[in-house]
């Protein structure tokens, strides 16, 4: 124990000049078990003057260092318990109640009588009451109040342990050994020294204190005047503690009393102001009682103070009252009379607002103009105008009576049907006439004459790339075409309005927003799940009043869809761009229109596949020339079209797809009719397909397309020169024979100059050779040749000039050749063909001419 509070007065105390009086080991409970610690109480006393006593708790931390982590001054005990003898507990009241467990019952022992003396050594003037102590001090327990004294109960030697001397105290012993030069070398001789000047000291100190013996004594006499007189205040102070804690608890006494009367004044305030809070909130006056028992619906100029009456009704009865006070006799009067006013209230104006939408049902309202010249739907605006002041009546109604207003937006939603459903079929009606000259077919609009009917219409009317060109081209389609795209433009623009005042209409009305109001406002975009709500709400009621839009808009486009599978494309780019440009895409509108997309979508789909089918289906013609394949021809009208529709719309990106698809499908096609057509070589039908592909590539311009305009080039290009090579051949068969042997013994290491002197190379052979290929025979040949491109050409590309030029330079590639070896290997031997070359472009130009 001596070693640790050695260790802790240097680690922790020395740097605050604090002096550790006792320790002793406490148990803590830890929140981790596993994990245990050294807990210590410890009594310091600080060096300066006053001297204050302080009391620690130590923990050891995980390095083994012990740290402080709490303190109270000493002179702030109030109760000390040492609870007894056979516990381990100590409990004190410092800034709370405080309950300690030592490891034993020897060091509690210790610790108190440490404690209970700096309590009455440094506790001046203030009182620490003891209890359960008896068993340590052997004394009746009591209350102690410090008394300073140092003399009469001092702390036991245990309490101070080693100290180091202090620097005075250095200083004075370095002095005093400074005059002995053997004090170190000598110990013995120099403790002996101190030891004879100590005893003279010593004698010197007893023969002044007998010198002063009788100031000696009055110096006592005065001391223990001084303590009996201490005692006397002392005394008297005990007895003016008692008075002032007598008249502490007198006051606390008189406090307790005046808070009662305050309490009570307190109670009845609030109990009058509670009174009339609920007479405030249950009356009514009665001017709003003749009102809500004799309203007027019919007399708009009622309707203010109707709404401001029922408002005070609604206000009595949905008032926040507490449940205790419900019990009351005049409460539950009050509620009962204003049960009947409502009951009455709300059975008049549900029969009243009943009445006036079975009116609007049954009434025709706004007829369209038969010789319109523009295409209108009417918005029920003087309906809405009508029932408008009603909202907030309306709204009272759906906050009293849920199942009234349940059924009375039933009536409204299936009368307002009825209304919508004419509107729409007049509407659609006129609709027809304008794209087709008159209304659809009988049954079309029911049903559209049967999914069977349906599908063979379609067929009859589809204008494939693989068809006869006949099919396409019709200025009447044409026309039909553009009118359809108008009035559907026109169409779409005229729900828009009409749906979304009805939708604003119904939101207002029926109070649909209240929920939405009410709810907390978000700072982000994102819907609320109330909002969800409210627009699933909103949505179905709308699907209800326009029941039939959705499927009279489908059948409407799937009739001109059927009429012309083109009009699918208009109808495609139309409904994207409406439904993109939709603000609230969960309205029912956007759910409406995107329905009509997804099943426009897949007539578009229906009719690119239903065209690749025709690329891959397509037969070869049965005429002698094949000329330009179906598909190739129509494919400029088709893609015209197209860009027309397509060319500023938000869907480009699909109709390019398709273009790369259906142009692949192409490409990869002309080489398989090529091949199965007999008559026509499959150079010719490869080239001039070909040819006509980048020709419509190129004029429409169309960025996507570029690179297969390219490859229709090249393709082009590689069909020409294979044809030329095939049936062109080499008109000097012979000629070319010979000066390819030429040009093999060249090759083999032969100096061209020894060539001729070869019997096979000879002059005499050379010349033999070229006097075969006369002028004449060279011309009839290409006249026959001439006449044999001419029969494989068709006339629809007028490629024939393109192919007797090519022809041309080929023949003056091959003559070239063989003038060069000739200059080469026969010089100056006088020898060359029987024409030159402005002779071979005279020979092809007037072949040219004369057919």
């Amino acid at each position: 124990m001596t070693a640790l509070r050695l260790r802790l007065q240097k680690e922790l105390f020395d740097l605050t000049e604090e002096h550790l009086v006792g320790v002793a080991h406490i148990v803590r409970q830890e929140k981790e078990k596993k994990k245990k610690r050294d807990w210590l109480l410890a009594l310091v006393s600080t060096k300066d003057v006053p001297v204050y006593a302080k009391l620690y708790l130590l923990k050891m931390n995980e390095k083994e260092v012990f740290k402080k982590k709490q303190d109270w001054q000493l002179r702030d005990l109030k109760i000390l318990d040492g609870v007894s003898a056979d516990s381990l507990e100590l409990r004190m009241d410092l800034d709370e109640r405080y309950t300690w467990t030592f490891i034993s019952i020897e060091e509690k022992e210790a610790f108190i009588k440490i404690l209970q003396q700096l309590c009455d050594k440094y506790n001046i003037g203030r009182r620490t009451k003891y209890i359960n102590l008896s068993w340590v001090t052997g004394t009746v327990d009591q209350s102690a109040r410090g008394q300073g004294l140092g003399g009469n109960n001092p702390i036991q030697e245990e309490e101070v342990g080693y100290q180091a001397i202090s620097e005075k105290e250095t200083s004075d012993l370095k002095a005093l050994m400074s005059g002995c030069e053997t004090a170190i070398s000598a110990a013995d001789e120099f403790a002996d020294r101190l030891a004879r000047e100590l005893s003279v000291l010593d004698g010197d100190n007893i023969h002044s204190m007998m010198a002063s013996e009788e100031a000696v004594d009055n110096l006592m006499m005065l001391l223990t005047t001084s303590i009996e007189q201490v005692e006397v205040l002392e005394s008297r102070l005990n007895q003016y503690d008692d008075f002032l804690e007598h008249i502490r608890d007198s006051m606390e006494k008189m406090e307790g009393k005046t808070e009662s009367l305050e309490t009570v004044n307190n109670n009845n305030a609030v109990l009058l102001a509670e009174l009339d809070n609920i007479i405030n909130k249950l009356q009514i006056s009665y001017e709003y009682q003749v009102i809500l028992q004799e309203a007027d619906f019919n007399n708009p100029d009622m309707l203010p103070p109707i709404i401001e009456a029922a408002q005070a009704l609604a206000s009595a009865l949905l008032a926040p009252i507490p449940y205790s006070l419900t019990k009351m006799a005049a409460v539950q009067e009050q509620r009962k009379r204003c049960e009947r006013w409502k009951d009455k209230f709300s059975k008049n104006f549900y029969r009243h607002m009943n009445n006036s939408f079975i009116h609007v049902g049954n009434d025709p309202g706004e007829n369209l103009p038969q010789n319109s010249t523009r295409l209108t739907l009417p918005i029920r605006s003087n309906i809405h105008k009508e029932l408008l002041p009603y909202s907030m009546l309306m709204h009272w109604l759906k906050q009293l009576e849920p199942k009234s207003f349940s059924d009375l937006q039933k009536t409204y939603t299936s009368n307002l049907s009825k209304l919508y459903e004419r509107d729409l079929s007049r509407f659609l009606e006129d609709a027809h006439c304008r794209v087709g000259g008159a209304g659809p077919p009988t049954g079309v609009s029911q049903d559209l004459g049967g999914k069977k009917a349906s599908k063979i219409h379609v067929s009859s009317n589809t204008q494939l790339l693989g068809s006869d060109k006949e099919t396409w081209g019709s200025e009447s389609k044409a026309s039909e075409r553009e009118r359809f795209d108008v009035t559907l433009e026109l169409l779409l623009s005229c729900l828009e309005p009409v749906v979304m005042a009805e939708q604003n209409f119904c939101l207002t009305f029926f109070k649909m927003d209240s929920k939405v109001s009410d709810a907390p406002v978000r700072v982000s975009g994102a819907k609320t799940r109330t909002q969800k709500q409210v627009t699933e709400e909103l949505r179905k009621m709308m699907s209800q009043v326009f029941h039939n839009m959705e499927g009279e808009l489908v059948k409407f486009l799937e009739y001109f869809e059927s009429v012309d599978t083109l009009n699918s494309m208009y109808s495609y780019v139309r409904l994207s761009s409406h439904v993109l440009q939709a603000q609230d895409t969960g309205s029912f509108l956007a759910i409406t229109l995107g329905s009509a997309l997804i099943h426009t979508k897949r007539n578009f789909d229906r009719l690119m596949q239903a065209q690749l089918r025709s690329i891959e289906d397509c037969k070869p013609p049965k005429r002698s020339k094949c000329g330009i394949i179906s598909f190739v021809g129509n494919l400029g009208e088709f893609l015209s079209s197209t860009e027309l529709i397509f060319r500023s719309s938000d869907r480009r990106t699909d109709i390019e797809k398709w273009y790369m698809t259906i142009i692949i499908s192409i490409m990869d096609n002309i080489p398989r009719v090529a091949k199965e057509h007999q008559k026509t070589p499959q150079e010719v039908v490869k080239m001039e397909n070909f040819h006509h592909l980048h020709a419509e590539l190129s004029a429409l311009k169309i960025p996507v397309l570029d690179n297969f305009k390219k490859d229709a080039k090249q393709r082009y290009t590689e069909a020409l020169h294979n044809y030329v090579t095939q049936y062109f051949g080499r008109p000097l068969e012979k000629v070319n024979q010979f000066f390819d042997g030429v040009s093999a013994r060249i090759a083999a290491g032969v100096r061209e100059a020894e060539i001729s002197y070869q019997l096979q190379f000879s002059k005499q052979e050379l010349r033999k050779v070229l006097a075969s290929y006369p002028g004449k025979e060279v011309k009839k040949g290409l006249a026959d040749l001439y006449k044999k491109v001419e029969k494989h050409l068709s006339e629809e590309e007028n490629l024939l000039q393109v192919v007797w030029h090519a022809m041309q330079e080929e023949f003056i590639r091959q003559y070239k050749y063989i003038e060069d070896l000739l200059q080469r290997c026969y010089p100056g031997a006088q020898i060359s063909l029987d024409f030159t070359i402005s002779n071979i472009l005279e020979y092809f130009s007037d072949i040219a001419i004369l057919h």
